[in-house]
């Protein structure tokens, strides 16, 4: 009850013995004070030492060397002052703390930011390019203007997409053509439309561009070398340029494509999926080691199954075998 003020139960219990029966506290009478709480000599000792140092027991006035318990009128009232007190010293380590705080994360963001004037900030570097990406949080859209290169492996959980997508956040991806020739760019692709993102494709990119929320537009500092670093561009002006320049390629791209290959032909990761399929494994252990939902797994077997003719797993797993899609 009064833990909070660093009294403990068990020194609450004997306090209270205490002021019923204030002879137990007598030297004389310490025996009979063990066998009231059924404790050891040691035991009441230390309980009674607690309650000396909260300033629970005084020293008799005719200087016996026996004590009493105070009056808890005086005892609670003075112990939840020093906890007040306790109480507001924290407070001001908490602002200091919280000062501290402020000031090393003003220090961050002028080390992201050297170089910056109004509303423009120089990113020198891909380490500096990459942290300062990571603290946008769009809330209302996220369109990506992607130069050709490897696409990422990682599962679907460590996508650094994902977190956004699932709050809602309408998420186009424009990609250059040749990017297709990348392995494992139609899975990279489809796991972006699974996350609800939508995919274009164009001729060519310029240059690689993120526009948060129609507000902020990154780029490259040299189109050709994104290890340069990165500029971001909060003025009106350059990021309305930025977005009819977006508008005007996402209104002439592709948006014919499909994530699915070639009539006949699998994906890689339909191919996985049927290699599973024929070992065994459930469709919980398919999407964990695929990294994919249960829904795509699913949406990946209705798929298959008619497209083969199977009525059941089993039946697909045989069919595809007889056309060559697994060993």
């Amino acid at each position: 009850m009064f833990e909070s003020l660093g009294l403990s139960q068990e020194s609450l219990d004997l306090y209270r013995l205490l002021l019923r029966k204030p002879e137990l506290a007598g030297k004389a009478n310490r025996s009979a004070l063990c066998a009231e709480l059924g404790l050891l000599g040691d035991e009441v000792e230390a309980r009674l030492e607690h309650l000396r140092g909260l300033g629970f027991l005084a020293f008799r006035w005719n200087d016996t060397g026996d004590e009493y318990a105070m009056d808890p009128g005086v005892t609670l009232e003075r112990l939840a002052a020093k906890r007040q007190t306790m109480i507001g010293e924290l407070t001001q380590e908490l602002e200091s703390d919280q000062l501290r705080a402020r000031e090393f994360i003003s220090d961050y963001n002028t080390y992201l930011t050297q170089n910056t004037v109004p509303d423009v900030e120089i990113l020198d570097g891909a380490d500096k390019a990459n942290l300062r990406m990571q603290r946008f949080h769009p809330t209302k859209s996220m369109w990506g203007l992607l130069t050709p290169g490897p696409f990422s492996t990682a599962p679907t959980e460590n996508f650094a997409d994902k977190i956004i997508q699932e709050r809602g956040v309408e998420c186009r991806y424009l990609i250059a053509e040749s990017q297709l020739r990348f392995r494992g760019a139609r899975d990279h692709i489809a796991l972006l439309q699974e996350l609800t993102g939508t995919v274009r494709v164009i001729p060519a990119v310029p240059f690689r561009m993120v526009i948060f929320d129609g507000e902020s537009a990154v780029m490259s500092i040299d189109p050709d070398n994104s290890k340069v670093g990165a500029v971001v561009h909060h003025s009106k002006a350059v990021v309305r340029l930025a977005i009819e320049m977006y508008e005007h390629y996402w209104r002439f791209a592709d948006r014919s494509f499909e994530r699915t290959p070639e009539s006949g032909e699998l994906s890689g990761q339909e191919a996985e999926f049927l290699r599973f399929l024929v070992q065994g494994a459930t469709d919980e252990q398919v999407a964990r080691k695929l990294g994919v939902s249960m829904r795509t797994v699913r949406r990946m077997a209705a798929k298959l199954s008619e497209q083969v003719g199977a009525s059941g797993r089993f039946e697909l797993g045989v069919r595809a075998a007889q056309r060559g899609w697994v060993d």
